[in-house]
This record gives structure tokens, C-alpha cells and sequence, in this order.
């Protein structure tokens, strides 16, 4: 009898050590794809497309887009201006136009109505039109909500290029 319930226990004590190495390991990989989520090198836009809307008026909607894109760990507080259909977001860091580029760009293939991007950071600030962005992608804009475009057209060549040029066009 004692020898069963010392069975019991001890297959008790490695299912729960089990559980928690599991559990454990299901943290870490979360952990993990929130830092890749943050730079714009390894961020996945797969994961952002829950966020697209008709309306940029949805204000939990755009602000957890921007919770869920490159640089989310340093935003601060942010502003719609339905007016205007602009969206003005703080960071609290120093500018990074690769991450201004394809936050734009994310933003305004996901948010239908919104115009205008107003960024500003500790250093400098980014008006980024809509229209600017639509000019630089042309005819190819629209399929750029597939993930695997989207990298193609927009996260890659972030990553290979300057982005003088990119940047230029988005604030003309």
C-alpha cells in the first residue's frame, strides 16, 4: 500500500515538474517574440493584421497596433485627431527612420481612413502623408497587407537601403 502511494506521488511530483519546465520554456518564447516584435529587422507584420480597420476612430484598435510595432517599448502618449483623420504618436527615444518607415507604412495598409502619421520623438519629429506613401509604392500599395509583400517591398529593403530617400518622400 505504502509503496503505491509513494508511486502516486513521485508520478504526482514529475507531471508537476513537467508542467512547470513547459509552462517555463512557453514564457521564455513568448518574451522572445516581444523583443523581435520591437525592431523593425525581425519584426513579423503577420501579427499586426488583427488591427486592420475601415476607421482609424477605433482608438483601442490603432493604439494597440502601435503597442504591437517596432519601438512599442517607447511610446508614450498618443492622439487622434478625427478632424484631421491624424494620428499623433510620442516616443520617448531618439528618432529612428526605419522604424518611422515601416510604422507608417504598417499603419496605413492596416488603418484605411487614417491620413496623416504625426511622429515625435526626443530629437525630431516625422509628418508622413498617406498620400506620400501611396506615391512611393504606386500601383503595389495595396498588396502590400500580404506578409510576404509586405517583407518583400517594404521590410527588407528597409534593412538593406538607406533611407534618405524613403524618408524624403514620406515627409515632402
Amino acid at each position: 500500500m505504502q509503496k503505491t502511494i509513494g508511486l502516486v506521488v513521485g508520478i504526482a511530483l514529475v507531471l508537476l515538474l513537467g508542467v512547470v519546465y513547459v509552462l517555463s520554456n512557453n514564457q521564455k518564447q513568448v518574451g522572445q517574440e516581444d523583443v523581435e516584435q520591437q525592431s523593425v529587422e525581425t519584426h513579423n507584420f503577420k501579427k499586426v493584421l488583427a488591427y486592420e480597420n475601415e476607421y482609424m476612430g477605433d482608438n483601442s484598435n490603432i493604439t494597440n497596433l502601435f503597442n504591437n510595432l517596432p519601438l512599442s517599448n517607447h511610446r508614450d502618449l498618443v492622439e487622434l485627431e478625427p478632424d484631421t483623420l491624424t494620428f499623433v504618436v510620442n516616443y520617448n527615444t531618439s528618432g529612428d527612420e526605419k522604424a518611422a518607415i515601416y510604422n507608417a507604412t504598417a499603419a496605413f495598409i492596416l488603418i484605411k481612413n487614417l491620413e496623416v502619421i504625426d511622429m515625435h520623438f526626443t530629437d525630431q519629429s516625422y509628418v508622413i502623408t498617406r498620400e506620400n506613401v501611396e506615391g512611393w509604392f504606386g500601383d503595389e500599395f495595396d498588396s502590400l497587407i500580404d506578409p510576404a509583400v509586405f517583407k518583400e517591398k517594404v521590410q527588407q529593403p528597409i534593412m538593406e537601403n538607406t533611407t534618405t530617400n524613403w524618408i524624403d518622400q514620406y515627409t515632402k
